[in-house]
């Protein structure tokens, strides 16, 4: 009897444990995966950590959609990690570590703003563009 209470105590903790690391994973920014985005948005996951490395790049797509305007021709861009940071994804909170250790608040540890503009071409004329720019800096 006590042989079996202690498999189920041991059957028990593994799971626990087993819960615990995919709700608490370190995954790489480059590995990330579509259904883990859906997982986590839909509360299927409550805690992921995602690390960035200096060098990596990173696919961003701009998409628009509602009312009165929308994405015509969606269209890769890369942006290029320029140092080690980790962001911690909850329900209900995003936080950056510098070391993966200690985390912070995004608005505690950076600056920023988004800012948009029109781009033509040197010789003036129409805009051939809409321009986006988002800055983020260290406190």
């Amino acid at each position: 009897m006590n042989t079996m209470k202690m498999t189920f105590a041991i059957a028990g903790f593994l799971l626990l444990a087993a819960t615990a690391q995919a709700q608490g994973r370190t995954v790489r920014a480059t590995e990330l995966s579509g259904s883990m985005w859906s997982d986590l948005t839909k509360g299927k996951l409550s805690d992921v950590v995602v690390e960035f490395r200096q060098g990596d790049e990173l696919p961003v797509t701009f998409e628009a959609e509602g009312d009165l305007i929308e994405t015509r021709r969606a269209s890769v861009s890369y942006i290029g990690v320029k140092k080690n940071f980790w962001l911690r994804l909850s329900q209900r909170d995003v936080e950056i570590s510098f070391d993966g250790v200690a985390f912070k608040k995004l608005g505690d540890a950076l600056s920023g703003s988004l800012e948009a503009g029109a781009g033509s071409a040197q010789n003036g004329g129409v805009a051939d563009a809409i321009n986006l720019m988002f800055k983020a800096y260290l406190k």
